[in-house]
């Protein structure tokens, strides 16, 4: 298939668009919403962000708020559905398959490098949640990216496979590789809520208690985003839990700031990746803010829109 640009009829606000990922099943169409600056004008050249969200987010979550955000403060902004999620074709429906999405990321790049509009030389990385460790491995190799942002990071995915949860990683990993084995031999695979999400409204945890107020109500959950789920194939887990953005913090020379709630129990996988990773490096810490309310609460969420700002446009 030769790729074609999309001809489309642009204006102000969220646009649908369609492009190609180019994987290694062969080429797959992707969904996204094109966030568009007010008085948007085709002949000028626009600084532009590319976003991936949280584990199982579609395109309407979080990348909704940032790309309406961002788009008032004149950028262009790409929220997309990854292979297999929302709009967006893909044999494997919600599996958060870390090589995937890293590869769903470098075409997004690769489509907005399409677009008069963009400008090339100010494309730039935001990744919240799972997202920033997929974004992390990006920008390792994808020079393209000129500048990127790891919000409310997973950034030490061992620490959560390896040494939390009440069953061994050893039992986890049988488990999924069970589930592996049934999808080979039936081609039927049962997701699993891996989180525990369904069952978290009255956790100790905070984190759980927070990611049920989320996704488990009218506030980000199925019954406002049909598309969404929070449930996953339960052999997602062999290849996440091979990816841990620190073992690449030191590979990475693009400039980056990792922004994170002053209350979240996650900020520690921030300092861990940014001790780990080499300058140019900024830190912030969004204070009061806890790990979810960087998704979508306007109070933390403008504070960190207007770091990103003067971050992306500084020189």
């Amino acid at each position: 298939m030769t790729f074609k640009t999309e001809k489309m009829e642009l204006q102000s606000g969220k646009n649908r668009i369609h492009f190609i990922s180019k994987t290694m099943a062969g080429n797959l169409k992707l969904s996204g919403d094109l966030y568009i600056p007010t008085n948007f004008n085709a002949s000028n050249k626009y600084p532009t962000v590319v976003f991936t969200g949280p584990f199982n987010q579609v395109k309407e979550q979080t990348g909704a708020v940032y790309g309406k955000k961002l788009s008032q403060k004149g950028y262009i902004v790409l929220a997309f559905d990854h292979q297999g999620y929302g709009d967006s074709e893909g044999v494997f429906r919600h599996i958060e398959h870390v090589p995937s999405k890293i590869n769903g990321i470098q075409d997004a790049v690769s489509y907005l490098g399409t677009l008069d509009f963009v400008d090339n030389q100010e494309i730039y990385g935001l990744g919240v949640c799972a997202g920033a460790g997929h974004m992390a491995y990006t920008v390792v190799t994808d020079k393209r990216i000129k500048k990127v942002a790891f919000v409310s990071g997973m950034l030490a995915n061992n620490i959560v496979h390896w040494f939390a949860g009440k069953k061994t990683i050893q039992q986890k990993l049988i488990e999924a590789n069970e589930a592996r084995q049934k999808y080979y031999e039936t081609e039927e695979y049962n997701p699993i809520d891996v989180l525990d999400m369904a069952n978290s409204e009255n956790a100790k945890v905070r984190d759980q208690r927070e990611g049920y107020d989320y996704y488990m109500t009218d506030r980000a959950g199925k019954e406002t985003y049909p598309n969404y789920t929070h449930k996953t194939p339960a052999f997602f887990l062999e290849a996440d839990a091979r990816y841990d953005a620190r073992n690449v913090a030191n590979k990475i020379t693009t400039p980056s700031i990792t922004i994170y709630g002053s209350k979240a129990s996650t900020k520690m996988f921030s300092w861990l990746f940014n001790f780990k990773k080499k300058r140019p490096k900024k830190s912030v810490s969004i204070k009061g803010a806890t790990h979810v309310d960087l998704y979508d609460v306007d109070k933390y969420v403008d504070q960190v829109v207007e770091r990103l700002t003067n971050f992306f446009t500084k020189a």
